[in-house]
Parts: structure tokens; sequence; C-alpha cells
């Protein structure tokens, strides 16, 4: 919330800067006073005729001048808390005292003869204890402005200070009237008559012109009259030396010195006035110029209030403030409307919105508006029940949020709009695309198994219909055989690009993979292809599956490999990088922080931002009909995925393609070898015992003439529960054998938790051509072993070594 600053910025003559102008007309007065002064010096003992009336009429216009300045300077001390001012208003009180205690001290003035005294002398004292007033208090003045340092009285304690000043001053004036009364015989003697040339010669005059000067010097010194006040305040004092010094030439009452002193006097008292009055008249012209332009501008506000209002009725948009410490609220009509309500709501709070949010985002509608604070941002989108129908509505609120001093929110304002419709139409969208996307992929798929299916069925119908010629059944058997492996490799695409193939991770290093990997790197690639290899020596370790890892940079290779075919360079290069929160901010699934990176880059003929963005999508091709399956980088980008990580393209036609993997980072130690080359056939030794459990009745008949040609015993069930039966019976079971997708209830996954629970010792072995929902899509756990389907004799048999191998 906007906070208020306690302190009056308006400039005043205590802090605004004097212009050109202003010293111009600064210098102008005192020098005008002083070549005037020096002009009458040679005349000041002159008598001038009577002026009947005219010490009353001075007297009584030096009190209001001064009186007038007091109340000046004081009303500003109050506005500013300034000491400084404070001093000078008490001064200006002072000299406004003294000079009414000498009027009442004139003969036959309000009375006659005198109020206060019982002489001249009393009159002469006091002329000169109010000439010691301005110097007195302006030098304290000078010093504290001369610093720079502010100087403040404590807010709740102004008035107290103020009177505290005042009462001093008075208190000081009544003992000046006590001594000039009472105590005059015991001061040195200044006046005979109408004649003060005593005051000269005693030095009490040349004292009072020495204390002003000094004070006017230390002013201008320590100053600088760095504002218009120093400025107008340092002419008065000048004045004031030229009265005390014209006075004193003049040296009798009624002289030419003493008119023009009291002249000068005066005028000294009326500058600061006079500047005080000018700055009122100012100060009123800009707080006219500043009404004005407020209404122009509060005109202006309403404007754009009408048209923001018409704006957001036709965006179909509520405006909200909230008041976080009262839980005062303001909203329009459309707010509560959004929200099913046909009249305005009497109080709307926080928790009266959190209550409309349905129960599954209400956390995350908390947390949103509890985070404000550290953003200044309002930003939710949530769902809500609409009062009176019920109706579940999608909303999107954003705003911002004001922070006090400790940086708490306390107030928030915004907008919020009904985004139902928005999301209906997005759903209907990515469900049109989805389909778009399904019928692509069911398109190739089919184009591709029918034509795999021609070649097996084709070679098998042939193997039937002629059984006897051994070479033609062994040519047509491994036509198709070779026809089946292509299928696998189809599936197996699709299961990556899916992200639901079975991972067998390990933490490695991609650089060791890399170097195996080379060789048969560039025999894929040809001969015609320069193949770089770039290894960052520091490479942080990753989590991934090997082979799966060597497929995806293999199908890059050889999409380089087909984007030069006039040859060109393959770069393959790893390093540690890091991705920052923008980078990956349309991938909520992934986390900032630090990945591993590796990248194969061509100099070929690069993809066009159309092809780009369908880079990835599943039979997706810019290659002739039958020169890929358009599965390649669908697959690597599957892979990638699903290890957690992130793929990306960045290329320009013409200019080569790179293709980024940006992998996890692992934990641990790094895997140092695998072992290599196929296990030797492992036949059963001692007549073991399979349960073998499929509900596909030719699957399950394959498996148990392989496992019989290896020597195995088998029994067999097609569902759990009848398989629990058998594992609850008496029979020898070795070797449990188990599809992981099968219907009934329980999967593959938890009927072996169920059967080494009835038979600790039991060895498992679990077979799947998809493991997607096995354990809610949590996949076969890393202690099972696995065989994928489709699978022949060698690699059951490879398995079933593994399994009898364990402990």
């Amino acid at each position: 919330m906007p906070t208020v600053d306690p302190e009056p910025k308006l400039a005043t003559l205590a802090t605004a800067r004097p212009g050109r102008t202003q010293c111009r007309a600064a210098a102008a007065v005192g020098l005008a006073f002083g070549a005037v002064t020096l002009a009458l010096l040679p005349f000041a003992s002159l008598q001038m005729p009577p002026m009947p009336g005219f010490v009353p009429v001075y007297q009584s216009a030096l009190i209001v001048v001064y009186a007038l300045t007091t109340y000046l300077f004081l009303a500003q001390y109050r506005r500013t808390r300034s000491v400084p001012l404070l001093v000078l208003g008490a001064g200006s009180l002072y000299v406004t005292l003294v000079v009414l205690l000498q009027l009442l001290s004139f003969p036959n003035v309000l009375v006659q003869g005198r109020l206060i005294g019982n002489g001249p002398d009393t009159t002469t004292w006091l002329w000169t204890f109010w000439h010691l007033g301005p110097p007195l208090f302006a030098l304290p003045y000078a010093i504290m402005e001369g610093d720079g340092r502010s100087r403040l009285v404590p807010r709740e304690r102004v008035p107290r200070v103020g009177w505290m000043a005042g009462a001093g001053v008075t208190f000081a004036t009544a003992l000046v009237a006590l001594a000039v009364t009472r105590y005059v015989h015991l001061l040195p003697k200044s006046v005979e008559g109408d004649d003060y040339s005593l005051v000269t010669t005693t030095g009490i005059g040349p004292m009072i012109v020495a204390l002003s000067v000094m004070a006017l010097v230390v002013l201008c010194w320590t100053t600088r009259l760095r504002t218009v006040l120093q400025l107008w305040l340092a002419v008065s004092l000048l004045l004031l030396v030229l009265d005390n010094l014209v006075t004193l030439m003049g040296a009798a009452r009624g002289s030419v010195g003493w008119f023009a002193g009291r002249m000068e006097a005066l005028v000294a008292g009326l500058i600061l006035l006079g500047v005080y009055l000018r700055e009122v008249d100012f100060l009123y012209s800009r707080a006219e110029s500043a009404a004005n332009e407020r209404e122009a501008r509060r005109a202006e506000l309403q404007l754009a209030r009408d048209n923001l209002a018409l704006a957001l009725e036709a965006a179909e948009m509520g405006d909200w403030d909230l008041d976080l410490k009262t839980g005062t609220s303001r909203r329009n009509p459309r707010y509560d409307a959004i929200f099913g309500y046909d009249r305005p709501v009497a109080a709307w709070d926080v928790e009266t919105f959190l209550a409309h949010v349905i129960p599954e985002d209400r956390a995350m509608a908390r947390a949103a508006l509890e985070g404000a604070g550290a953003t200044n941002r309002v930003d939710l989108h949530c769902r809500i029940l609409r009062a009176g129908d019920g109706a579940t509505r999608w909303i999107q609120l954003r705003g911002k949020a004001y922070l006090d001093e400790a940086g708490r929110a306390v107030a928030m304002a915004g907008v919020v709009m009904d985004t139902t419709r928005q999301h209906e139409a997005e759903d209907r969208l990515n469900q049109a695309q989805k389909m778009e996307a399904i019928g692509q992929l069911t398109g190739g798929v089919a184009h591709d198994f029918n034509n795999l299916l021609t070649i097996i069925v084709g070679n098998l119908d042939m193997i039937v219909r002629k059984p006897d010629n051994p070479q033609r059944v062994e040519r047509m058997a491994t036509s198709a055989m070779t026809a089946a492996k292509r299928g696998a490799e189809v599936t197996e695409k699709l299961l990556s690009f899916s992200r639901r193939q079975v991972l067998r991770p390990e933490t490695v290093n991609p650089n060791r993979l890399l170097k195996d990997f080379e060789a048969l790197l560039r025999r894929a690639v040809g001969e015609t292809i320069a193949v770089r290899i770039d290894l960052d020596a520091g490479l942080d370790p990753v989590r991934l599956d090997p082979g799966q890892f060597e497929s995806a940079i293999l199908n890059l290779a050889v999409n380089a490999r087909d984007a030069m075919p006039g040859g060109g360079t393959l770069t393959v290069k790893t390093c540690n990088a890091h991705l920052d929160a923008h980078e990956i901010a349309d991938r909520g699934d992934l986390s900032p922080g630090p990945y591993v990176l590796v990248a194969v880059t061509d100099t070929g003929n690069g993809m066009d931002a159309g092809t780009m963005a369908r880079a990835f999508e599943p039979f997706f091709t810019t290659k002739d009909v039958g020169k890929g399956t358009g599965l390649g980088l669908s697959q690597v980008y599957g892979f990638v995925r699903q290890a957690g990580g992130h793929a990306q393209i960045k290329s320009e036609p013409g200019r080569g393609t790179s293709v980024e993997l940006y992998l996890p980072r692992g934990v641990g130690q790094a895997v140092d070898s695998r072992p290599e080359g196929p296990l030797p056939l492992r036949r059963a030794a001692a007549g073991e015992v399979v349960l073998v459990v499929e509900d596909e009745p030719a699957v399950l008949e394959m498996a148990v003439e392989s496992l019989g040609e290896l020597g195995y015993r088998t029994l067999t069930a097609t569902q759990a529960s009848e398989a629990l039966d058998r594992l609850q019976g008496p029979e020898r079971i070795d070797i449990l054998f188990s599809d992981v997708v099968m219907p009934g209830g329980m999967n593959g996954v938890q009927l072996s938790v169920e059967a080494r629970r009835l038979r600790p010792g039991l060895r498992v072995l679990l077979t799947s051509g998809y493991t997607g929902t096995a354990l809610d899509d949590q996949g076969v756990p890393a202690d099972l072993p696995l065989l994928s389907k489709p699978y022949q004799r060698e690699e059951l048999a490879t398995k079933m070594r593994l399994v009898l191998s364990r402990a």
C-alpha cells in the first residue's frame, strides 16, 4: 500500500534556494541603503523640524511588523519542527516586546508623562536592548544552519517546547524592563536630555555595531546564504548595522541620523515580513494552480475510470481491492456476478473468497494469496463453486499486493475474469489435436504393420502349403523372423515415445558410453562424414538406461547422416549445463538446476520452423516413402522425457541442426563397466519346475514349448488367482514366470509379491510388452528381472540363467 511521508516536502523560505533575481534584488537593496547612509553621514547631526506623532506611529508600526514576523516564524516552526526557526521566532518575539516597552517609556504618547521608567535613560537603554536582540538570536541560528544537520523537535513535544521558548523570552524581557526602570541608575549613563552621544563615548553603541557585523559575517560564512530566508536575514542585519551607524552619528533625537536610523530599522523588520507575505502569495498561486490541476486530473481520472469500467464490462472482468488489515473491500457488480450473486455482497475478505474455491484447489489458492507479499503480484487460476446454481467455473485472479514497511502485504487490488469458456475451447482444441495425432499415429502404425504382416503371413502360408522343402522353409521362416523383429523395433520405438518402455537405469558416465560406442557410430554414418567427439573431462554422471541412450544417439547420428548426403561433419559434445526457470517455463514437470548436456550437431540441410515444430511427432518424416518410419526422433524424445530430462532442436535451413539432450545429473558413482557378450545358453540341470502365468493362449503355448526344449518342467495358469492356488498347493515350483499385465484385478508385480510371501525362496521372472499400468504406472521394480516381448528361446534361456544364478 502506498506510504505517506510524514515530513512536509513543500519548499519554504527556510529551505528554498534563492534564484538569481532574488540575489540581485537583495544586493540592490543593500547597496541602495548603504549608499543613502553614506550620503547622510555628513548631515546626520543636523536637526529636522518637529514631527508630532512620529514616535507613536513608528513604534506601533515596528511592533506590528515584528509581531507578524513572530507569528510567521512560530507557525512555520510548528509545521516543520525546526529548532533554528524556533530561535528566530523567539528573537522576533523578544524585539516585539522590547519595542513595546520602549513605546511605553516615551513621555506623553499614551498618557501624560511615562508609563514605565522615569527619564530618557530608560528609553535609550531599551533602544540598546532591542538592537542587541537581532544579532544575538541570528548568531545561534547561523551556527545551527551552518553544519547542514537537521535539528527537529520531536513531534509530541512541539507545542511544549514552543511555549517554553515564549515563556523564556517573556521572562528575559521582564528582566530587561526591571533593569531599565528600577535599576537604571546602576547602568552607565547614556543620554543627557535629547543628546545620546554618551552611547558612543561609553562604547555601548560601537559594541552593538560590532555584534551586528559579527552576526552578519557568521551568517554569510556558515550558511553561504543557501536559502531565501538566510539571504534576506543577511540584508536585514545589514540594514540594522547601517541603522546603528547613522543613529550614533546623529547623536540626538530629532536629527537627520535619528530619523534615517528609524526608517532603516523599520525597513529591516519589513524585509522579512514582506518576503514572507510574498511567499504566502506565491503559495496561494501555487495552491490555486494545484487545485486547478487537481480538478483537471480528477476529471481525467473520472474519465479513465469510466473508460476502465466500460472496458472491464466489455471484457466481462470484475475489479476489486481488499484491505487485509480491516477486511474491507471494494468490488464492482461484475465481480460479485462472476461468483453467482445477483446483488452485491455486504462483506468480502480472503476467507470468503477461499470458501468459494473448490476443495481440490483451495490449498493452492491460499498459497498463492499468502505468497503475494514475496512477489508483489497476485496470479491465480483456479475453480470456484458459484453461489446459487452451484456450478463449477474457472476463474483467473490477477492483481498487485501493497506492502508495509516490514514487507507484509497489507492490501491487494486487481481484476478477476471467468475463463470457463476459454478452458472449454482449449479442451476442445486439445481433443481435436489428440484425435489428429491419433489418426496420424494409427495410420502410420497400420501402414508399417500391414507391410510386416504381409511378409510374415505370406511366408507362413507358403510354408504351410509346401512344408516338404527344408531349404525353402528355412529361407521363408528367416524372412518372417526378420519382419517380426522389425515389428518389435517399431513397437519399442512407440513405447519409447510414449514413455511406456521398461527402463533399467544405471548411474553411468555418458563419456564412457560414447567412447565405447564411437566405432559403431563411425560405421553407421559412413566414410563421407567426419565424426568429432568433444567430451568434457569433468562431466557429471547421469542415471539412465545405457541401451536406450545408445539407441537414441544412433538414431540422431543416422538422421544427421541423411541430412548430409554430400558429406559433412557430425559432432557429439558433452558438458555440464544448468537450466534456469525461464528456460523451462513451459515444462512444469522439470525443475531448474544442474543437467548434463549431450548435443549431436551436423552440418547438413537444416530445418525450417515448421519442420522443427513437428520433428518429435511420431511418423512425421521428411524422407521419401519407404526411407524411414518417422519414429527416430520421437523415440529420442520419449527416452529423454522418461529419463526426466529435456530435448530441444536448434536449426536453420542450410546451416545444420543441433539436437540437445538435457539429462538430469545422477547421484552416486558411475558404474565402471557392463558385462560384454552373450551369456552361454543354459538348460535345466535338475528338472526345475516353472509356473508359467499368461492369459494369452498362443503365447502360453509358445512359452511352455520353449521351456520344454530347454529341459524345464512347466505348470500353467491363465490368471493370478489360479497361480496362487497352485502356489498354495504341494507341487514343486522353482521359478514363477508371469506376464505383467493380466485380467482379474492383480498384475504380475502384485502376484510376485504375494507369491514370495507364500514361498520366500521362490525365484521370479516377469515378461511384458507393455508395463505402463503396472503398479499404477510406477513400472516394474528394479529387483525383478524382466524379459521384454517378443522374445526368442535364446533370450528366455539367458534370463532363466540369470534368475537361477541369484542366491
